[in-house]
């Protein structure tokens, strides 16, 4: 099984609908507290490999080098802005719940 840790429940959504037997784990934004620590070493057990899926902006490059300096094991998939861009009220939002299903099947490992 695959790993992914994500920033947001909306982000869970968007990798299920072409990944539907991954295991997740939810940072509920760019927490990294006890609880989160907890669910990646639970996630490190149950998966084959488990990797970083944050926006790609500078909050989610933040926390995913907290992620790979604590757990050197987990690697992180890169984002292309392009691929990750959504309009919002004259400026641009950048996440992973904006991605393409085709783009996302291309990227993600263990599809």
């Amino acid at each position: 099984m695959t790993g992914y840790i994500v920033e947001g429940k909306s982000d869970q959504l968007r990798v299920q609908s072409v990944h539907p037997h991954a295991h997740f784990v939810i940072l509920n934004g760019i927490s990294f507290r006890h609880k989160e620590r907890r669910a990646i070493e639970e996630a490190l057990i149950l998966c084959n490999e488990v990797y970083v899926l944050t926006d790609p902006d500078e909050p989610g490059d933040k926390i995913a080098l907290k992620i790979m300096e604590t757990y050197p094991e987990i690697k992180r998939i890169h984002i292309d802005p392009e691929k990750a861009r959504n309009v919002r009220e004259s400026r641009y939002k950048y996440g992973v719940e904006y991605c393409s299903n085709q783009y996302l099947k291309e990227t993600l490992p263990g599809i």
